[in-house]
């Protein structure tokens, strides 16, 4: 509680004195003022409980000092009581005409003095509580006639939220609807007209709960360190708030709803007067609220009853045309209900049923569904009208009246008739559907068979590759050595058959390049081998070939074996295929480099050479299919363009990776990596 203050004016410095020595002890807030301009001023500045003023004072006395503060209506309120002797009571009458509220004669005794003091502040109380009670009863006229003179529910309760706020000067103030679910549903709220509507967990609102428990006024003051609210401390910690009213809208013992006010931090407290009148509000909405609601509601069902009414009168017009329509169209048309009851039929879903009207009307859809259709096509119905997601448009097998199974194609439409219904269009499609069968299984045999067939052309050309270059490299060693043993016929027999194997390697590049070898289909025959081996074995084959082209090329293992899970003879075709390339495209003089590393993970290899190099806008076209770079030594051979498409699908095959870096006259360096055995 606020200590009462006072402002005491007198001109002699032994009164104000005396009257500080008096008041003190009681804990009074004490300001003085030494003359009538002064106490004026400070009444401004300090805005004291109570003035207690000298009558007489040089300059402005106490009269026309106390006549100022009177008109002021910021101060009007503030008790004046003046001290005067007996000899002045021609000016005791002056300064009644001027407004002070009571004297007292000098001298006085302590016991007096605050007894005076104590009964002014209590009649200022007083005086105010009965204004601040009129204003209450004018608030809640006005409320009352706003609840009387309209019957919309949004307006009224706007209204009340936005004067119980203003009139007591809070933050929030909102009306909040209950529902049996643990939900509420804002109403109203002062500070946010858009509101309406919002969706509040009571779980979040312990205040709340509390008060749907005990049906009473509950009021939560230091909202944030209340115990009540402990458990959504985390949600309201960076809210503004003080102090929380809850009080319950009741209607005939029924809580059908909660006014919900809130204080601003630093704000007083709510009183007991402010608590009537926001209960006194509630109570005298509740009717009204009640009222409007139901109002509302009947006039949102008879809107709905109208909307109904017309909406069957057009169907009933449009029923006539639309069965006319319905009975001539090509398509089957059935309407089921939600027991799969067939309750409309036309000409054509007859014929392709194979009933009579009367028969299929009284048949359900389990009765024509074959046993192959019969959990899809009850899931498809019960989905419909269970408002889950359904099929629109499927095949289903029906049972004809002779006994026969004829594949139709059904179409459920998304419009719903009065009544709940599902239309169903179907067509028999039976004769369609086992020609699409008999192609797809036409079609499955033929990719088996070109399957089976790439698959031997690929494996007898590998087992060609190897042998074709040995011979040729053996050959073409025997031609470059002394030869002077050779007959002319020998000589020519011995080019002739490098001629071939030249031919014999182009055709088998060609076929280990064939299109329709594809890596998603390859059948890896993968064990823990020696890397260094399959290396080593390639090596021995090209080898002679790089020297033939002047080349230098050399391995650099990391190790003597570095074992991998791979398929043998797929890697070796990989490194034929890159080091065939590094030997192809490198000029006389240069360089090939074969190299092994390991990672935690991986086996790399890479194979280096100094070569052409490529643009680096065609490093990433390179491993495209048919995809040819253009080099700049006219004697390289032009090929299939397959060659590091294969190779990469070969080493995707595995779960590898492959790679290259390259730049234009400094060479070029692929790379594939291998998971390494576990």
């Amino acid at each position: 509680m606020k200590a009462t203050k006072i402002l005491i004016v007198d001109d002699q410095k032994f009164a104000l004195q005396m009257l500080r020595d008096t008041l003190a002890p009681l804990h009074y807030v004490i300001e003085e003022a030494a003359n009538g301009a002064a106490a004026v001023s400070k009444a401004l500045e300090f805005m004291p409980d109570i003035i207690l003023m000298d009558l007489v004072m040089p300059g402005m006395d106490g009269v026309e000092a106390c006549r100022i503060i009177k008109q002021d209506a910021r101060t009007a309120a503030i008790p004046v009581i003046v001290i005067t002797a007996s000899r002045e009571k021609d000016k005791l009458l002056a300064a009644f005409t001027a407004g002070i509220d009571d004297y007292i004669t000098k001298p006085f005794s302590d016991k007096e003095l605050l007894t005076r003091i104590r009964a002014n502040l209590f009649r200022r109380d007083a005086i105010a509580l009965m204004e601040l009670k009129n204003k209450d009863a004018e608030t809640v006229l006005v409320i009352s006639q706003t609840i009387t003179s309209t019957l919309n529910t949004q307006e009224i309760l706007q209204h009340i939220v936005r004067k119980i706020a203003d009139h007591i000067e809070v933050k929030r103030c909102s009306i909040v609807k209950l529902s049996e679910d643990g939900y509420g549903f804002v109403l109203a709220s002062s500070d946010n007209p858009s509101a309406k509507g919002i969706r509040i967990e009571l779980s979040r609102y312990p205040e709340l709960q509390e008060v749907v428990r005990t049906r009473t006024p509950l009021v939560v003051r230091d909202a944030k360190h209340h115990p009540l609210l402990d458990d959504v401390k985390k949600y309201i910690s960076d809210i503004e708030f003080d102090t929380i009213l809850v009080i319950p809208i009741m209607h005939q013992h029924e809580m059908i709803g909660a006014l919900m006010v809130r204080t601003s931090s630093g704000r007083h407290t709510l009183n007991s007067r402010e608590l009537r009148f926001c209960k006194l509000v509630a109570d005298a909405s509740a009717n009204a609220i009640k009222n409007a609601s139901q109002f509302e509601r009947v006039l949102e069902e008879s809107d709905e009853l109208r909307e109904i009414k017309e909406k069957l009168e057009t169907e009933l017009a449009e029923k006539a045309v639309y069965e006319s329509l319905f009975e001539h169209a090509s398509e089957g048309l059935m309407v089921l209900n939600a027991r799969g009851e067939a309750v409309y039929v036309n000409r054509s879903a007859l014929d392709i049923l194979g009933y009579r009207r009367e028969q299929l009307l009284k048949m359900t859809l389990t009765d024509f569904l074959a046993e192959e259709s019969f959990q899809a096509g009850m899931e498809n119905h019960m989905n419909f009208f269970l408002g889950r997601d359904f099929r629109k448009k499927y095949d289903l097998l029906f049972k004809t009246g002779s006994g026969e199974k004829r594949c139709v194609s059904v179409s459920v439409s998304n419009y719903r008739l009065e009544g709940n219904y599902a239309i169903l269009s179907f067509m028999d499609v039976t004769e369609e559907r086992r020609a699409q069968n008999q192609l797809a299984e036409a079609n499955e045999r033929l990719k088996g068979l070109d399957h089976l067939k790439s698959e031997f052309i690929y494996t007898a050309t590998n087992d060609l590759r190897l042998p074709v270059a040995v011979i040729h490299s053996n050959c073409t060693q025997l031609r470059d050595s002394e030869t002077d043993n050779l007959t002319g016929m020998q000589r020519e027999h011995l080019d002739a058959a490098i001629d071939s194997c030249d031919r014999l390697m182009d055709l088998v590049e060609e076929l280990l390049d064939n299109p329709s070898f594809d890596s998603s289909e390859v059948e890896l025959s993968c064990e823990d081998k020696d890397i260094m081996a399959s290396i080593q074995e390639v090596y021995t084959v090209l080898a002679p070939l790089a020297c033939e082209n002047g080349l230098q090329m050399n391995i650099e293992p990391l190790r003597d074996s570095v074992s991998a899970r791979f398929d043998s003879k797929k890697i070796q075709c990989v490194l034929t295929n890159l080091i065939g390339n590094a030997i192809k495209f490198t000029p006389s003089g240069g360089k090939i480099g074969i190299s092994v590393a390991v990672n935690d993970e991986e086996l790399l290899v890479s194979i280096t050479d100094t070569g052409e190099g490529i643009p680096e806008n065609y490093i990433t076209k390179i491993f495209n299919e048919f995809y040819h770079l253009k080099s700049t030594n006219s004697s390289a051979k032009k090929g299939s363009g397959l060659g590091l498409a294969i190779c990469k699908r070969i080493v995707d095959a595995h779960s590898g990776r492959m790679w290259v870096k390259s730049a234009v006259n400094q060479g070029s360096t692929f790379s594939f990596a291998l998971p390494l055995s576990r």
